[in-house]
């Protein structure tokens, strides 16, 4: 059972302690696979940023500066900012991408997700 989960998207923020997770241009098939983990996991009060290519390149990386991961689709039609999460050691992704070769994370089922989350719980230090 989670303690609260914050959705946040641009240009707003919260200034709380709390588990921080980067999510950029997911589908909604990707975001609800991320949703149901967070639902049925144990985890400390939790940030999801939802960040979208048309959003302000400065609060993106504001964002992800602030999270213990970032979630993204490597699909996306904005390669320029995939790439640069790409290169991230916090980052993990949907979909197929040339950079596989330097970013070898990722995510192809629920369990994966779970590991992830349960990941990012204890690196919070829950």
């Amino acid at each position: 059972m989670n303690d609260t989960v914050s959705i946040v998207t641009y240009p707003d923020d919260i200034q709380t302690d709390a588990l921080r997770i980067l999510t950029y241009d997911l589908t909604p098939e990707q975001s609800q696979l991320v949703s149901n983990t967070i639902q049925t996991l144990e985890l400390p009060n939790t940030i999801i940023y939802v960040a979208k290519p048309s959003d302000d390149p400065k609060w993106v990386v504001d964002k992800k500066h602030k999270c213990v991961i970032v979630i993204l689709n490597a699909n996306s039609e904005d390669q320029q900012t995939t790439g640069y999460f790409l290169a991230q050691p916090n980052s993990y992704y949907f979909g197929s991408t040339k950079l596989s070769v330097a970013n070898s994370r990722e995510i192809l089922d629920q369990q994966q997700i779970n590991n992830l989350m349960e990941k990012a719980k204890n690196s919070y230090g829950i």
